[in-house]
This record gives structure tokens, sequence and C-alpha cells, in this order.
């Protein structure tokens, strides 16, 4: 499936760009406290006309009743949609429904991808995600879907809640990689922000604002050094303690970086190497993606869920986590 394969190549290009420097410094070896899952991948989507598989850009999350929940971009009818999968134990992940794959009222998100789940203060179920109309375009935009329960369905809002053209002072031609996340009563978002499409970009930037309507809309728009990178993601994982990770450079492979602050907005404290470096020669022959990081609620074990890719046969969800 081409159309995978595209987007995803170009947003790892892309991450090259916005300072996710080549970490050869630590070159001299690789020594990580976490282990992949003898269990990987923890999920596959397969699509059987195609003899394909498209599971990426995996959130995972606890749901009211203390249960786990991943939703996760997959295919609906050859479309880049947004799916949910669950688990009792962080490996053995089952496909649900389907979330989140008809075109809104918009008109352009026909593709949707890179979803984060919230859950309002109004009990009302949020999902954020880029949508866009055209693969050859790849205008991507933030849009928010609403549901009174977690399975849907979802109402789908009119218009993009962050949309692409002057965001903080620069021309943003494409979103992607939006994290929510809550601070000391203050609603946070952080997306990157692209300069061009995927075959033209020359600059990324890393971008932030706040909400005072529960995410429906967002001001004081500003340049931040968030460590997200392409597709990583935010976690609160405490009162004043947040994770991010991101996909760079180490030693020619792709690797997984982890950094820590108080704050959304930073300033962020990064890990002096990676804690995943690309390994496995058929799980991981491609690509590590799309990292993010999951706390169990009863242990405070850290689990790092991402994406490999073999671009012949696809994409899927591995697991790795903290000894």
């Amino acid at each position: 499936m081409k159309r995978y394969l595209f987007i995803l190549l170009g947003v790892s290009m892309g991450f090259l760009l916005v300072s996710c420097e080549n970490d050869e410094s630590s070159s001299t070896g690789f020594d990580s406290d976490w282990d992949r899952s003898s269990e990987n991948p923890v999920l596959r989507d397969l699509i059987p006309t195609e003899n394909y598989q498209a599971a990426s850009d995996p959130h995972v999350f606890y749901d009211e009743a203390g249960a786990l929940n991943m939703i996760y971009t997959g295919d609906v009818d050859g479309v880049a949609s947004i799916k949910l999968a669950k688990s009792m134990n962080f490996t053995d992940w089952q496909k649900q429904n389907e979330l989140l794959f008809e075109i809104g009222p918009s008109g352009k998100d026909v593709n949707k991808e890179t979803a984060f789940y919230r859950r309002a203060s109004n009990g009302k179920h949020q999902i954020y995600y880029i949508g866009y109309a055209d693969e050859a375009s790849y205008q991507s935009e933030v849009y928010l879907a609403e549901a009174d329960e977690l399975t849907g369905p979802y109402i789908q809002m009119e218009f993009p809640v962050v949309p692409r053209g002057n965001i903080a002072g620069k021309e943003v031609y494409l979103i992607t990689s939006p994290s929510v996340v809550e601070h000391q009563g203050q609603l946070y978002i952080i997306f990157i922000g692209w300069n061009d499409s995927p075959n033209e970009v020359t600059e990324v930037w890393v971008i932030g604002a706040i909400s005072k309507d529960e995410g429906h809309t967002w001001e004081e728009y500003q340049l931040v050094d968030t460590r997200i990178g392409m597709e990583g993601q935010v976690t609160k994982i405490g009162d004043n303690e947040f994770v991010a990770v991101r996909t760079g450079e180490f030693d020619d492979k792709e690797a997984i970086f982890y950094a820590t602050a108080a704050h959304p907005f930073g300033p962020w404290e990064e890990s002096p190497g990676p804690i995943l470096v690309q390994e496995d020669p058929t799980l991981e022959k491609d690509e590590i993606i799309a990292p993010q990081i999951t706390i169990d609620q009863t242990s405070g074990d850290q689990y790092l869920y991402y994406t490999g890719a073999d671009y012949q046969v696809g994409w899927w969800i591995m697991m790795a986590r903290l000894n």
C-alpha cells in the first residue's frame, strides 16, 4: 500500500529537520534499560484484499473502568482511519471498533492519522487527529471528534481545531503529531508544523498553544522545544512530570529518544543516548517510529509503544518495557 509508505517516508525525512540531530557522539556503544517484548508485534492488522498490514501511530491509555485501550492508524476500505484495540496485560491486544473513518463535515479529513485520546472534564471522550484530503498534497490539519462513549459514535467538528496557515509567525503547510495534556488547570497542545509538502519540506517546527474551552479552540501559539520529533508523543506521568519520546538517528540507524520536563513546553532534559535502537531485521527492517510512553497505573512501570515496519509487508505495533 503506497499511501502508508509515502506518509511514513515523508515523516522519517522530516524528523531529521526538527532538532533531532544525529547522536553519533554516543556511538561508542549502546546500553539500554528497555527490553522489547518477546510477544512483538503486540498488534497486527491485516488487509486481506492486499495481503498487507496496517497498524501504526499507537496511543495507549486507560479508560474510566481502568481497562487498557489503544487507538491507532489502520485501514478502512483503503483509507487511513482511526481504530480501537483493547488489552488486559499490555501485550495481548484485540482489535475492536473502527472509530473514525467517515469524512467529517469539513470535507477535508478523508485520511486520518496520529490520534491522541483525552477524557474531557465534562465526561466527553475526545480524539484529536490529523486529517487531509489526499496523499499527493498531504495538507494535514488537526481535527477533533467527541463522543459520549469511548466506542462512539463520534461527532466530528465542522472545522479543524488547528488549521494550517500562519501559526506562531510561521507559514505552516501541514501539521502532524498532536499531543494534548493538562497542567495545573490549563490545557496544552503540542504539534509539528512543516513549511512544505513531504517532498519539498526544508524546515519543521514544534509549536504549542493553550485552550480555555476544553480543546475546541486554541490560542497563544508559540514555538516550543518539546522533544517530540516526528510522530512522537507527550505523556503526563505526574502532577509536574511529563515524558516526551521521539525518533532520531543513532549510528546510521533509527532510534527512540526519551526526555522529561516539569512543564509540557519545557525546558526538557533528554537522556544522553537512545532508549531503543532499530535492531530486528524483520520487525524493524525499515523503521521504528511513532513512539509513546504508557504508565502502569498499579505498578508505575513504563511501557514504550512504537511502530515497526517492513515496507514490503506493512506496519505493526511494537512494545518495550523499562526494567
